[in-house]
Parts: structure tokens; sequence; C-alpha cells
């Protein structure tokens, strides 16, 4: 299963002139740990999706993991158009996408895509006490029903930066219309997917879940990252 990454944001809630993907958590790129946990969980084909200051994140990326493959998302209009730009690179298989702005336990990215087994797709969760900022998901029998893009602040389960996706996808995904924040939002075309018949396995989070698009993020990540002893 290739493993698709999305690193194509600005990261306008940061501070300093560095582009989201390489901002630093203890030392170390964000998107390095990414893509040193996809490895360490057993993918070996990854692409990723640049786009802001792109030529300076896949010259990064490629300096340290020279086998990657790189696609281009043209304008920033949403995290659907971005896995689109991927869409010959990933073919008509299954796919991991994985968030470049979110960093999860060891292990994670394996869980999810273990989880496809049986089902059309799978996600991850973690529960948040407001999910505003994220997207809503209900689960059934370990099953997500629906999801819900920038919901009330309420508690509940949030989707993580970790999906896997199958060739259905891709039919919600082009019959996509922008939001009311003018972007093609990936949730809502796995929202239709799952309304559609689709079953997509919940999986919840094992461990610490960051989420560095904003300096409070990006600070708690880096204390715990330059706390822990352990190789990552």
């Amino acid at each position: 299963m290739i493993a698709v990454v999305l690193a194509a944001g600005r990261g306008t809630r940061l501070p300093g002139p560095v582009p989201k993907p390489l901002a630093p958590v203890a030392g170390t790129a964000a998107i390095d740990r990414i893509l040193g946990a996809l490895g360490d969980d057993g993918f070996a084909d990854v692409a990723v999706v640049t786009g802001y200051r792109g030529d300076e994140v896949e010259d990064h990326i490629g300096a340290a993991y020279p086998e990657t493959r790189f696609c281009r998302q043209t304008q920033p209009v949403g995290t659907a158009d971005a896995v689109r730009a991927a869409r010959e690179t990933v073919g008509d298989g299954p796919f991991l996408l994985a968030w470049a702005d979110v960093i999860l336990a060891p292990g994670s990215y394996r869980r999810v895509a273990d989880a496809v087994s049986g089902h059309d797709g799978a996600l991850g969760v973690n529960h948040l006490n407001d999910r505003s900022a994220g997207s809503a998901v209900t689960i059934e029998d370990r099953l997500a029903v629906s999801i819900v893009e920038k919901p009330m602040p309420l508690p509940g389960w949030n989707l993580t930066g970790v999906l896997a996706l199958s060739f259905g996808i891709w039919a919600h995904i082009d019959a996509l219309e922008p939001s009311v924040r003018g972007e093609y939002e990936l949730p809502e075309a796995v929202d239709a997917w799952i309304a559609a018949g689709a079953t997509v396995a919940a999986v919840a989070m094992e461990g610490p879940v960051f989420e560095i698009g904003t300096p409070a993020g990006l600070a708690e990540a880096d204390a715990y990252f330059a706390a822990d002893t352990r190789d990552r």
C-alpha cells in the first residue's frame, strides 16, 4: 500500500519563515518524524504532496528520503484537492493518507492500514473536549457513520491525521463542491462515501496525538519529544 503525505500547507498560524512541514520539533523537522514513522511501520512506497514553497520542502525530503515521490498541489484549495494531486501516483489501489502537521505515536499508521481488512477504508480518531477545529466523527460498532468538518465546540471523537482509503473514494472527491470556506474538504468526501454505503473502520489512536499547526500544538510536541530519550 502506498502512503501519501499531505505537506502542501503554508502554516499561517506558526511563527517564523519555515514552511509548516519543516517546522522543527525538538530539533527534527515534523515531516522527517512522519516519514520516519511511516518507514518504521513498513511503508516503503511514499509520495508527498507539496504546495507552498514546494521546492524547498522537496529538497529537504529528497536529501534524507531519496526514494520519495512528489506531487504538487498548484493552489491551496483544500485537502481533497491535495489528495487529487496524487491521483495518478496512487493509481486504482488502496492508499494510506497522512497529514504532515499531525504527529502520531509509533505504530499508528500500520494499525489504520491493517484495519481496512474487511472494509472499504479506515480512519484514526482521538477523543477531544473541543472538536471545533477538526472533524467530528460519529462511531457505531467501531465504524464511522458520519463526519462533520469544523463542528460545534463539543467533546467527542475527532478525525486524526491518518486514513486508509480505496478506489471508491475518488468518485466522491470528484463530486465535491467548495465548502463555505471555499475549499474542497476531504472529510466531506469521506462522509459522502460512507452515506453511499462504504464501511470505514474507526481506529482509536493509542498514545499522544500532536497537531502542530498552531503555536500551542507545536510547543506541546516540542516539549514531549525534547523530554523523550527514546530513539524516535
